[in-house]
């Protein structure tokens, strides 16, 4: 499944896509780090890799998940991340989004785009209901992405989740398909 925008396309990750990712990812490594999980030693390796689409893909058949890679449609080129991440289905029908993107292409829209393709994926393929979110609390680049995309910010949690190796806490947002 190929989601289309006007300048991007998300496409399930695929083992083909490892040098472009590899490269993407080495790049903003450091642009990244601030804003993610520790790096583990291998996170650039082909092993890793391996692993990562094994889990997805997991994920993706169990209902649980649904991964991309946000590519230029111009170039073909893997710029960023974005997925749903620990779907729940039954009473709750949600999931949380989660993304990334290459220090290159910030400011110009392609995650919003990109945002919005998932968004309406999630509501109208997978029938989610609600869709949550979180972010470091200075992070404004991803506030005011949230906020541009319908999101309204529900609270704030203390050590919400373990970034670049430190428990920091993150503002908490949602967004309902009503």
């Amino acid at each position: 499944m190929v989601l289309k925008g006007k300048r991007v396309l998300l496409i399930p990750p695929r083992l083909e896509d490892y040098a472009q990712w590899k490269t993407v990812r080495a790049a903003n490594r450091e642009f990244l780090m601030p804003y993610e999980p520790r790096w583990a030693p291998d996170s650039l390796s082909k092993n890793f890799f391996l692993r990562r689409l094994k889990r997805q893909a997991e994920e993706v058949a169990h209902s649980r998940g649904a991964f991309f890679y946000i590519h230029d449609e111009q170039s073909g080129h893997i710029i960023g991340g974005i997925n749903i991440n620990d779907i729940r289905l039954g009473a709750q029908r949600c999931g949380t989004l989660g993304y990334w993107l290459g220090q290159d292409h910030q400011g110009q829209g392609y995650m919003r785009e990109a945002a919005r393709l998932l968004i309406d994926h999630a509501f109208n393929t997978l029938k989610l209901r609600r869709l949550h979110a979180a972010c470091l609390i200075d992070n404004d680049r991803s506030v005011n992405l949230l906020i541009s995309l319908g999101f309204e910010e529900e609270g704030y949690a203390k050590k919400y989740l373990q970034i670049n190796g430190r428990w920091q806490d993150h503002r908490l947002f949602g967004l309902c398909n009503d």
